[in-house]
């Protein structure tokens, strides 16, 4: 069923014309405007949109053709019949190549001016729905390759996370020197949370603080053997509460007003504690989250590199409360002397 009231517009300089194309196109339900010359017509199309037009080639003041081209910078979707008399080859071909839809030669019936008329907005309008159909098309398959690229991202991701875990693993198994297996945590932890460095505190308790044991991708000398406040600070929180942070504003407090992540220049931290029986026995650090921002994701790898940790640094532990240097009063041996 052809869309009802398409708006249509008739130019004929003869009323006989024009009033036969209007009641014919009326009773198919469509809002017909007349005109009787060029001038006029060139009027309302420049005031207006109209669905189809047909125009007589010979009209006062202007001709069928200049109509044409106009009414296509307008609307260029309208169905233009052109009406004539008589055509030469090279006013049909001209006709055409602006975009005529068809011709009727005078005499022509209502019912075939109804007919072409129809079939033209018809078609205009599946022309239509088609377009509109394709540009959906196109954004689903759009969406669809975006979708693609981020499952394979995350496929990428996953076994570059599993790749990193199953190295770990052999590296643990290979491995007899403890400060060569921190370094492999250390190493497999930077690789699933994209940091660009990471770092191992333990725990000395005279005083109560934390101590650098090992880091990769920073100096040691920034590092290892310096002690850090359980008092205050992102990393003593995370080793009194026993709970994990994540700060990715370098100008936040926590790491702007933190004495040791000031000096390390960091500009965003991943703190869990490394909890073993129950007790924290220190903390593993990620800095500088290469794609931005350390996230829950990043947290829940690091959590699986932090139990191997734990275990590590727990035995560092046992092993400097049963040897007694002469160097130290306090009966604890420094981690970072271990390694």
């Amino acid at each position: 069923m052809i869309d009802q009231g398409a708006k249509v517009l008739v130019v004929d300089d003869e009323p006989a014309i024009r009033e036969l194309c209007a009641k014919a196109l009326g009773r198919a339900g469509h809002q017909v405007t007349s005109h009787e010359d060029g001038a006029s017509a060139l009027a309302a199309i420049a005031s207006g949109h109209f669905d189809a037009a047909i125009f007589d080639i010979m009209l006062p003041g202007t001709d069928g053709l200049t109509l044409l081209r106009s009414i296509k910078q307008r609307s260029p979707e309208a169905v233009v019949v052109l009406v004539t008399g008589f055509a030469s080859l090279e006013t049909a071909m001209e006709a055409v190549r602006l975009g005529a839809y068809e011709y009727l030669r005078k005499p022509f019936s209502a019912a075939d001016l109804v007919r072409i008329v129809n079939r033209g907005i018809e078609g205009q309008r599946l022309r239509g729905r088609h377009d509109a159909l394709l540009t959906e098309l196109r954004a689903a398959n759009d969406q669809l390759l975006r979708q693609q690229e981020q499952l394979s991202e995350r496929v990428r991701s996953a076994n570059e996370d599993l790749s990193a875990f199953v190295d770990l693993g052999r590296e643990l198994g290979e491995s007899e020197d403890l400060t060569d297996t921190l370094r492999s945590i250390l190493r497999a932890g930077i690789q699933v949370t994209h940091a660009r460095a990471a770092a191992v505190y333990g725990i000395r308790h005279d005083p109560p603080r934390l101590q650098g044991i090992v880091t990769e991708g920073l100096a040691e000398r920034d590092v290892v053997g310096r002690d850090v406040a359980l008092d205050c600070g992102l990393l003593g929180s995370a080793a009194v509460t026993g709970v994990a942070r994540i700060e990715n504003d370098v100008l936040s407090g926590a790491i702007a007003d933190d004495e040791h992540l000031g000096f390390l220049g960091v500009q965003s931290v991943l703190a869990e504690p490394l909890q073993s029986d129950g007790e924290v026995a220190g903390v593993i650090a990620f800095y500088d989250q290469c794609d931005g921002a350390f996230s829950e994701e990043s947290l829940s790898l690091a959590q699986v590199v932090s139990a191997q940790a734990a275990r590590v640094v727990t035995a560092l532990q046992q092993i400097s409360r049963k040897r007694q240097s002469s160097a130290w009063d306090d009966g604890f041996v420094d981690l970072a002397d271990l390694l």
